[in-house]
This record gives structure tokens, sequence and C-alpha cells, in this order.
């Protein structure tokens, strides 16, 4: 039995429709025509009307279905209309219109609807009047160029085709949200579908779309056409965050290994799909070997940043990234703070005991040490070979121990600690005994300690300069 319970103001939904720009209800008609698998839709745009017309084999097989609103005959997932709305906005938001289908032609003008028997054999034909102005038609034009009609349909705009933009990729199974009708019920769902990804023609702003159909502009690079019912917004001008996301991680995963540039990759888009999708570990491993330097390390301490560098990594500033993007990179990437701990272990090396020369060279750093730094050291010798980056450590200094330690297989002359490059060194790491940065404050020591040096040396004298060598300065 059927129950009427509610009416409906059509001055409400004149209302309701009439906000929505030409160009968005125009596409109602025209997914219309594409699930009726119309060879051939022609949209012609004039300022007082706007004409669509298709030839697919059958009408509207239910005249109800062109005024009763929520009244649908496409179930399943793949038909793009579902709310029994969208013919019904299109002609709610018009002065006056006609509806011609196989058999029937229903009028809509100032005396109300009323119908009448025509002999059309085919299709559907919507005469829509209303004053357009020229921005209007304009944007409807933009909207409608946008599409991508379905192999075999030929979509045509003021007497010129709508040429289908280029496809570089087509994913196959796809699993997405989707919306379909079970049992009468419009229910959520997921289901397995191609997605299409598109060149957008010179101009064109990239769009989402719902096979063949723009639903919403977006920010990346391309068209994406999504081959079954997408969820929309309550507005049904866009879909719901969590479905754009998904499909973005979808794509990340899919083109990353071969159609993204270095470029392409420091699009927020991507950042975003890292920071909120848990894409895999290949994924990540892809991302930073293109987006990132060799050798890149995740920012942590100032103190670890900095050490980092004098190791030989590139330190990506921990604050150029969102949480989520470092929680996501520090799964496949090195922090700074673990860099150091690892390298500064690995430059270590064994600890060796000094020979005759080494042992004058450690007699000479210590008492520099007093007499220009003001501190007392210790000192001991390692042997440490290159690393695998070709990195070596010369010296290095503990500043919690005081203690300096310099690499027997480096580049020092222990026996000339007055050596300009060496006693560059020993200047540098009792430099570093007042700070671990290389930052303002150690360049003013370090210029402290060498213009102490330089003063300490000149008044010594040659004499001094001897003992120095020798390893018995006082």
């Amino acid at each position: 039995m059927t129950r009427r319970w509610f009416e409906i103001s059509d001055e409400g939904w004149r209302l309701q429709a009439g906000h929505r720009p030409v160009g968005r209800v125009l596409l109602e008609a025209v997914q219309n025509a594409f699930d009726a698998e119309a060879s051939k839709v022609s949209i012609s745009l004039a300022e007082s009307r706007i004409v669509i017309e298709d030839d697919a084999a059958e009408g509207f097989a239910d005249g109800r279905l062109v005024y009763t609103v929520f009244l649908t005959d496409k179930t399943g997932r793949t038909k793009r209309g579902r709310f029994g709305r969208g013919l019904k906005e299109l002609i709610g938001a018009m002065n006056g219109a006609r509806v011609e289908t196989v058999g029937v032609t229903v009028h809509f003008d100032d005396k109300g609807r009323h119908e009448e028997p025509n002999e059309r054999t085919r299709g559907t034909r919507i005469t829509l009047e209303r004053e357009f102005t020229e921005p209007e038609l304009d944007d409807a034009r933009r909207s409608l160029r946008l599409c991508v009609p379905p192999n075999g349909t030929e979509l045509i705009v003021d007497g010129a085709s709508v040429e289908r933009p280029q496809c570089i990729l087509a994913l196959g199974s796809c699993e997405l949200e989707t919306v379909g009708i079970e049992g009468g019920v419009e229910r959520a769902m997921r289901g397995v579908t191609e997605v299409s990804v598109y060149l957008p023609h010179r101009g064109d702003t990239p769009h989402l779309l719902e096979m063949g159909v723009p639903v919403q502009s977006w920010e990346l690079p391309w068209h994406v056409d999504v081959g079954q019912r997408v969820p929309l917004t309550s507005g049904r001008e866009s879909v719901p965050d969590r479905f754009a996301l998904r499909l973005k991680g979808l794509l990340l995963e899919s083109m990353i290994h071969r159609y993204l540039d270095t470029r392409d990759l420091r699009a927020d888009w991507v950042h975003e799909v890292i920071a909120k999708v848990p894409v895999a570990a290949s994924v990540l491993d892809a991302y930073v070997s293109r987006a990132f330097p060799k050798g890149a390390v995740l920012g942590g301490t100032r103190r670890a940043d900095d050490r980092a560098r004098q190791l030989g990594a590139h330190v990506v500033p921990s604050e150029s990234l969102s949480h989520g993007t470092y929680l996501a990179l520090s799964r496949v990437v090195e922090t700074a703070d673990d860099f150091v701990r690892r390298r500064s272990h690995e430059l270590e090396g064994e600890e060796i005991a000094p020979d005759e020369i080494q042992e004058r060279f450690a007699q000479a750093v210590r008492w520099l040490a007093r007499r220009v730094a003001g501190r007392v050291v210790r000192v001991r010798f390692f042997a440490r070979d290159p690393s695998d980056e070709g990195l070596l450590a010369d010296a290095t200094c503990d500043a919690t121990t005081r203690v300096l330690s310099f690499n027997v297989k480096g580049s020092l002359r222990f026996d000339d600690v007055l050596e300009p490059a060496t006693l560059g060194v020993v200047l540098h790491e009792l430099a570093h005994l007042d700070t671990p940065e290389h930052d303002h404050r150690f360049i003013e020591r370090l210029q402290l300690l060498a213009g102490q040096a330089a003063k300490v040396l000149a008044a010594g004298g040659p004499a001094l300069a001897d003992r120095l060598r020798s390893g018995d300065p006082d």
C-alpha cells in the first residue's frame, strides 16, 4: 500500500535548486544521457534557452522520473545518479522547461505541469528557458568540456565535440568507498573499480570525476576519474575528505616509482598522504630516495643536527615537516640523534697506546690547553679508517670528560703540532670544550683561542716552538 505522507513545496524546491551554478545542474542531464548509453549528447547554450538532446535507445522508462523527487531507477554502483533529484533540480532552477522523451512530452510552465503524447521513438530532448548571463554560460561551457564521455559516446557543446584528455594511467582493482542500492535502500559500501588518470587540456583546472562527470576541482595536477559512484557531502558538490585522502594514497602508491618526479613529490598532496595515510615502507623509501639528497637524516636536537652535518649527513629540518610526516618518515630515515650515536661509535675506532712521537704530541696539546684555553684535558689516540662514505674523523672532543681524541690514521702531523692544519684541528677541538655546536659562540671562542695562541707563540719565539715540537714546552 502506498502512503502519501508528505507534500513538496515547488517554491522551496526552486529556491534550493536555484543557488546551484548552471554548469553544475546541466551535468545532471549529461550524466543521465551517459547512463542511458547514448552515442551522441548535444548541448546548445544561448542567452534565454539551453537545449540538451541525446539519442539513447530509450527515453525515461517511467514518466514519473521526470517530475517525482527522489524517485529513481538507478540501482547498483555504476550509475551516476542516485538520489532522484538531479533532473528535477535542473528543471526547478528554470522559469520554464520541456522534456520530450519517448512517447510523451512533459511541459513545465506558468500553468503548472502537463503532459501530451508525441511521436518520438528514441532519446530525450530537454529545453530549459531562463535568462542566462554570459559569465554563467561561459562557466557552464567550461564545466561541460571537463567531461570525459564514455567510449562510444560523443559529447557536443555548441556544435563542437568535446575532446577526450590524454589518459596516462589506468589503475585496475582499486578498492574504494562507494554508494549502492540494496533491497531498495541506499547504502555506503566498498567496491572494486578502475581509476583513470588524465592530463588536463591547457587552461583546464584538474578535477576529480565520477564516471566521466566532474565532481570537484582539486590540487593534484591531473583529472582523476573513478569508475563507480563516489560518496558525496550533503551539498553534493564534493567528496568527503576521507575519500579524497584514500584516493590520493592509491595514486601515490601507484605513481611514485615511475610517474612522479622530484618536483611532484614536493607537492602538498604528497605530504598530506604521507602524514595521514599508513602507506607502505616501500613507498616511503621511494619518496626519500627521490625527494631528499643522499645521506639525509631527520632533524633532531640542535647539537645532534650540527654534529650530523660534521659527519657528512644532510639534515632535513624537523620544523619543515608536519608531525605526521616526521613520524611516517622516521620509519625509514634515521634521526640526527640516532645517526650521531651510530656514527660516533663507528668513528671512535680502536684505542691504541701512543708511540714516542704521539706522546710528545699529547704533551704539547695538554700544554696548549692550559696556556691557551685555560683547561686541563686528557689526550687519547685511536685508529679508524675512512667510512664507506669516505668520511675520516681526524679528532673528536668529549666536553663532558674533557678528552681530546686523535686518529692516528688521519692527516694530522704528530711530529709537528704547529703545522698549520694540525694546529687548526687542535684549536678547533679545544673550542668545542665550551660548545658542541658550530654556532656564533663557537666561532667567537675559536677566534679567541687562535688569537691567544698567536700571542703565546709570538712571545715564546723559536725557542718555545722547538720545545713544543720536542714535547717539553715547560
